[in-house]
């Protein structure tokens, strides 16, 4: 495979957790067998306290002249000026990759694969990783793996729970065997993290990095024609949320983090009576309704359940019902309390 030139983006804060497993696996990637040169691994950390910075120093010295270590001031990985941002501004090869240090890339073949569909394919402007369901994980694992995003608030919005959900809306092509959308603000679906792929051209020619989902309608509202390749068959496991309070504690801080910290300067408004149109305020406040009645979010629990013959699906109405009161009572916190 010919060296087109990698570079890897990821924002660290003690990551002891899964950083050791994120990079292991990453460095028995296939693909760095003979592209090894053309790669380098971008690291913004913001300060971290535990192992992470060890962990990190480790692998610097075992793969010499790839792993670049940089300050993160903001500590935040999301929003201008803050690591994502600070680290695709450095970033050099032709290709970008967005990583966590959460993501386990546990196919050997993943990286040269999500590579190769760009290579093979130019009307493509970047891929987008599923999720893999953990066969050992718990219930909230295997939900969030199973939707495709550790929010599921945003599923409606979310390309990848959308592509799990309703698969027919969207073209598939068999010979390469990935799903295909054409980012487009009437019809607005959203990916950009958690193993995200992206020619560097594309990426800066959009104002490079704020957040995944500002990322994606910068894109929709540029009148091009940006196509997304969500591959069937390359998964990461998204080691996120080891339980369902972990992801409630996680998902209210983002909430109160958006609106005392991130909430200025945005492109795309979950609502906003100024700068959305009516459809999109609307299909906010649907959101909202729909999740807090349950009924219509058992209806796909229960078909997700019959079709794929896994009883985790059940728990889809509780846990939309869960993350909108969360959500409700984390903007309740914020708006009165003024603090995170």
């Amino acid at each position: 495979m010919k060296n087109e030139g990698l570079s890897i983006v990821m924002t660290t804060y003690n990551g002891q957790r899964t950083l050791e497993k994120c990079l292991s696996l990453f460095f028995s990637q296939d693909y760095l067998e003979d592209n090894r040169k053309g790669v380098e691994f971008i690291i913004m950390d913001g300060g971290s306290t535990d192992k992470t910075l060890e962990i990190i120093k480790k692998y610097q010295k075992n793969h010499p002249g790839i792993i670049k270590l940089f300050n993160n001031p903001k500590k935040q990985k999301i929003g201008k000026g803050a690591g994502a941002d600070l680290g695709t501004k450095k970033a050099k090869g032709k290709f970008l990759l967005l990583i966590d240090q959460d993501n386990l890339l546990i196919q050997k073949e993943w990286l040269g694969k999500m590579i190769d569909i760009l290579i093979r394919n130019p009307e493509i402007s970047c891929v987008q990783s599923r999720m893999v369901v953990p066969e050992k994980g718990n219930l909230t694992e295997k939900y969030l793996g199973a939707i495709g995003i550790e929010d599921p608030f945003a599923v409606p919005y979310c390309l990848n729970s959308q592509i799990t959900l309703n698969p027919k809306r969207f073209r598939y092509n068999k010979k390469e065997e990935y799903y295909e959308y054409l980012i487009n603000k009437d019809n607005f679906f959203y990916a950009g993290d958690n193993g995200f792929l992206i020619r560097k051209k594309d990426f800066d020619e959009n104002k490079g990095y704020t957040q995944d989902i500002d990322n994606f309608y910068r894109m929709a509202l540029s009148g091009k024609k940006y196509k997304v390749a969500v591959p069937k068959n390359l998964r990461i496991f998204h080691h996120t949320s080891s339980s369902f309070i972990d992801m409630i504690k996680k998902r209210g801080y983002y909430v109160r983090f958006y609106l005392l910290k991130n909430i200025q300067n945005r492109d795309f408004y979950w609502f906003n009576l100024e700068k959305n149109t009516l459809k999109q305020n609307l299909k906010f406040l649907e959101n909202i309704l729909f999740n807090l009645l349950i009924f219509p979010s058992i209806i796909d629990g229960i078909s997700m359940s019959i079709k794929e013959k896994k009883v985790f699906w059940l728990v889809h109405p509780f846990m939309m019902f869960a993350i909108t009161m969360n959500y409700l009572l984390s903007f309740s916190y914020a708006k009165i309390f003024k603090k995170i």
